[in-house]
């Protein structure tokens, strides 16, 4: 209010002294210079009664058309608003949730209904999350641990096979053309092919190249890479190597060894050396650290 009064006091050329003197320092005096200096330059128009108050019955008479006007550009607003907002649930609804582990990398997450489930490394598992309540399913790249909510169903699917559980604890293992799954607490249904199989608590099942090659009983209460072990059963030297660097998030090379040696037994999943000292032992292999992340085979 007093910078309103210092303004028309100014305007009128009725301040004193120390007042101009005052308000010509204030940071706004600039601005107002430059609008008075803009105005003074313009020339008032003449001003006719007749034509202003034609002037102003034309301006009443298309108010009602502004309004309208104005009215329909409201609307076009809210209805663009309720466009963007549906779109947007409709987006969120459909949107599929994605949760992954990089090598060397675990991951735990829960689902909608507080099932738990952990990752392992280079894993992938995809879902959609507000469709859950209707669409209990889920989509599952590498290998991962669940224990499920008592009550709880859902299917867990892969290329190989398709998994359906309630209330039950159990992991699942699809790589290339191998399919594990082992049940640690009540009951698993899985699907493969054209044939089902129901593993009860402490079974499991293994599926390499189409055959079913074992169903073999489990001496843990989880599977070994939760324990930091990896395990290995009537797997070929690519196979093993393809784990390792997946769990150690390292680079290996090693030679081509052209023969029938499958390994089975475990090796650590946190001693990159010692590891290395086992399968070094079992298929006669030197090993060279070529740095942190590069480790290099040599035969013997």
């Amino acid at each position: 209010m007093e910078n309103n009064v210092d303004l028309a006091k100014w305007l009128a050329g009725e301040m004193t002294g120390s007042e101009l003197e005052a308000f010509e320092k204030s940071p706004e005096f600039a601005t107002y210079q430059k609008i008075k200096n803009y105005s003074g330059s313009m020339e008032a128009p003449a001003f006719d009664t007749d034509e202003s108050y034609q002037n102003v019955i034309k301006q009443v008479k298309k108010e009602p058309v502004t309004k309208r006007k104005q009215n329909y550009w409201f609307i076009k607003l809210v209805a663009a608003t309720l466009v963007i907002s549906l779109g947007t649930v409709f987006y969120s609804k459909n949107k599929t949730t994605t949760q992954y582990a990089e090598a060397g990398q675990k991951t735990t997450f829960s689902l909608p209904d507080q099932s738990e489930i952990v990752l392992n490394s280079d894993s992938k598992i995809q879902y959609k999350k507000w469709k859950w309540k209707t669409n209990r399913s889920l989509k599952l790249e590498g290998e991962a641990f669940f224990k499920v909510s008592k009550g709880e169903t859902f299917d867990v699917n892969t290329s190989l096979g398709k998994i359906t559980v309630v209330g039950t604890k159990f992991n699942v293992k699809s790589r290339n053309r191998n399919f594990e799954v082992e049940c640690y607490e009540g009951k698993v249904k899985v699907a493969f092919g054209n044939k089902n199989f129901l593993l009860e608590k402490g079974n499991s099942i293994t599926v390499r190249n189409g055959n079913i090659t074992a169903t073999v009983p489990l001496n843990t209460e989880k599977p070994s890479w939760l324990l930091n072990e990896i395990k290995f059963s009537q797997n070929n030297l690519k196979e093993v190597m393809d784990e390792i660097q997946r769990q150690y998030g390292i680079e290996i090379e090693y030679p081509q060894i052209h023969s029938g040696h499958y390994f089975t037994g475990t090796v650590p999943a946190d001693n990159i050396d010692t590891a290395m000292k086992i399968i070094g032992k079992v298929y006669h292999l030197n090993y060279i650290k070529a740095s942190d992340k590069k480790i290099i085979l040599k035969k013997e």
